[in-house]
């Protein structure tokens, strides 16, 4: 453009085609926009409206406006944007250009999305759609219709970002574009994904790519294969996943991208290491940070390349421009001259205002000139600190790998000592396992050789004495055989005991409840003792090791025998709660003691308590005798 440009313009001025000549400084403006020279762009543009374009009050001036609002909004100047915006906005609804409000309310609402005013850029897009929708321009109401549905999911209304989400692919597809087809379906799929529907965004993702495939946009297609990769690994679809990242990394590779090859090393290494395949990941890892300091390395030579390139192209333009314009000022004044000795007075005045017009752009270009000579100057030392910049990032990288080395070093060091710990800890648990094991068979073993070792001795005298009386004296015989049974029913008692609290099906405290309440039954419902048991719910899924079960079984079974022998009592009421990290056991009866035994079993409850960390306490009172133990819960 610049080019044929530039060829026109002293056709243009020859043929003193105002018109023409503003379109061709319109033209240079954008240029200048696009290519990011804010200055020059308000400098050309300023000159199409100073050609009596900005008292015209035309379509044409509505463009230039609104060209300035993109030079601001580019610049960051957003007060001075809106201002154009609007000032474009006035025109265009004087002269009843619909298509040019549309453009207009687009970019309004797009520099209220900067401003961070939602609301207003809501309100614009929807007066764009409005608009379009009178044109019936489908590809812009899919454009606008992809801004507002973005819009409101930022905003958190879901409902209506759908709905115009769907708007946007129904003209979309209406207007058979397929770059505007990919780009509504690849908007759905961002919704979807913020609704986290991750199997729903993929779908249209997937969608999204058919159609880049189709027009074949590999620069799209490959980071949209990422994409879907993402949405596949959110999704669970591991296989997916890793599929949609390798077609990603291959294309990129093809097309030498070394940003997406970056982009799609970092997603698979972030997968790899989601599923602990440190290898993969690190490997993947090193890929990616190679690729990442080659961009920032090409992006640091490309930023010297390109100010080198401005200062040499600029320093030539402008010479050449000046050069021109003083040859059409010596031009002029020579035909001006011919007009006053022809006597064609009409013609010397205009060619008089020819001069005084090239003359002032003559002037603002000789200042333009010396403006552009200082900011060569500046280039210039630009030119010098960028190349220091990029000496000292080089040296920055150098420094980073060097840490880099250094932190993996310290890295695979702490995760050697991280598994060697975790090794010696588990040898460790199975050592005390198996110290736990072997105390919990001593402790078995201990009880069968007192308990039930010294009953059946016992039953072995009580059965020789007997056979012995069984004709000499029968009465003391049948003495000694009702012993017998007696201390056969206790041994059978105990076993049952020990293999009971061995059993591991019965290590919850519900199991031992049960059993403490058949206990009760068995020995208190037959002296018409009435029995209430209570028991806190959170103790329903405690864990209690053998040897605690086993000896608060024996310790309530030995209070509950002494009450049946001794309390005369009505009534029991066994209570077991949960107080922090402590079970509280109490055993409650309504009698009046007694006060016969030896006292050996009430010992024997009070050791066994103290075996298990706690203590026992008997509390007698007015209305009976209370039995507490407290007992710590691991």
């Amino acid at each position: 453009m610049n080019r044929f440009d530039s060829l026109a313009l002293p056709m243009v001025k020859q043929l003193r085609d105002t018109a023409f000549l503003i379109n061709v400084y319109n033209r240079q403006g954008i240029r200048f926009i696009e290519t990011g020279k804010h200055k020059e762009a308000e400098n050309y543009l300023g000159l199409a409206l100073a050609l009596g374009l900005e008292n015209e009050g035309s379509v044409k001036t509505a463009e230039v406006y609104s060209n300035l609002g993109s030079m601001y909004l580019g610049k960051g100047e957003k007060d001075k944007a809106l201002e154009h915006f609007l000032r474009a906005l006035r025109l265009y609804e004087n002269n009843s250009s619909e298509k040019g409000m549309g453009e207009t309310y687009s970019n309004i609402s797009s520099l209220y999305y900067l401003l961070g005013k939602i609301d207003e850029a809501i309100r614009y897009q929807l007066k764009s759609i409005e608009v379009r929708r009178k044109l019936d321009d489908k590809r812009g109401l899919a454009n606008t219709n992809i801004n507002i549905g973005q819009l409101y999911l930022i905003k958190g209304d879901f409902l209506l970002s759908l709905g115009h989400l769907q708007e946007a692919v129904k003209c979309a597809e209406q207007s058979r574009n397929g770059r505007m087809i990919g780009a509504a379906f690849s908007a759905l799929s961002a919704y979807y994904s913020r609704t986290k529907n991750f199997q729903e965004a993929l779908r249209w993702q997937t969608k999204g790519i058919t159609v880049f495939e189709e027009i074949d946009d590999k620069q799209m297609l490959s980071r949209m294969y990422v994409s879907a990769g993402n949405l596949a690994n959110a999704d669970g679809d591991s296989a997916e996943a890793i599929g949609y990242y390798q077609k990603g990394l291959r294309l990129a590779t093809s097309m030498d991208n070394k940003e997406n090859i970056a982009n799609a090393y970092d997603k698979i290494s972030s997968f790899y290491s989601a599923r602990r395949h440190f290898e993969h990941a690190y490997f993947n890892h090193k890929k990616y940070v190679a690729y990442r300091d080659s961009i920032l390395e090409k992006s640091n030579l490309a930023k010297i390349t390109e100010i080198r390139t401005l200062y040499e192209t600029e320093k030539k333009d402008s010479e050449i421009t000046r050069l021109n314009t003083l040859q059409q000022l010596k031009q002029l004044q020579i035909e001006k001259q011919r007009a006053e000795i022809a006597g064609n007075l009409l013609e010397a005045q205009r060619k008089q205002a020819e001069i005084e017009l090239l003359s002032a752009e003559k002037q603002l270009q000789d200042e333009e000139l010396e403006k552009q000579s200082l900011i060569n100057k500046n280039k210039a030392q630009q030119l010098a600190i960028a190349q220091k910049e990029s000496q000292l990032t080089d040296n920055q990288l150098e420094n980073q790998k060097g840490i880099r080395n250094l932190l993996l070093a310290l890295f695979a060091f702490f995760l050697l000592a991280g598994f060697t710990w975790f090794n010696r800890f588990k040898l460790q648990k199975k050592i005390q396992q198996q110290a736990d094991l072997l105390a919990i068979r001593n402790s078995i073993s201990k009880n069968l050789h007192d308990e039930i070792g010294s009953t059946l001795t016992s039953i072995n005298i009580l059965s020789n004495v007997s056979q012995k009386a069984l004709y000499s004296n029968p009465q003391q015989a049948q003495e000694m055989l009702g012993k017998i049974v007696g201390q056969s029913k206790t041994v059978q008692e105990k076993m049952s005991d020990i293999v009971w609290a061995i059993r591991p099906e019965n290590e919850k405290m519900e199991s031992l409840v049960t059993r403490i309440r058949e206990y009760a039954a068995q020995t208190l419902e037959a002296l018409d003792i009435d029995i209430e048991i209570s028991f806190d719910q959170e103790l329903n899924d405690q864990d209690l090791p053998l040897q605690t079960r086993k000896e608060l079984l024996l310790i309530c079974k030995e209070a509950i025998s002494n009450i049946a022998k001794h309390a005369n009592a009505s009534k029991v009421a066994i209570s077991i709660n949960k107080n922090r990290h402590t079970l509280e056991m109490k055993i409650n009866d309504n009698g009046q003691w007694k006060g016969e035994g030896t006292g050996t079993g009430t010992k024997s409850m009070m050791d066994r308590a103290m075996q298990l960390g706690g203590s026992l306490s008997i509390i007698p009172g007015d209305f009976g005798t209370q039995v507490a133990i407290q007992i710590p819960l691991i």
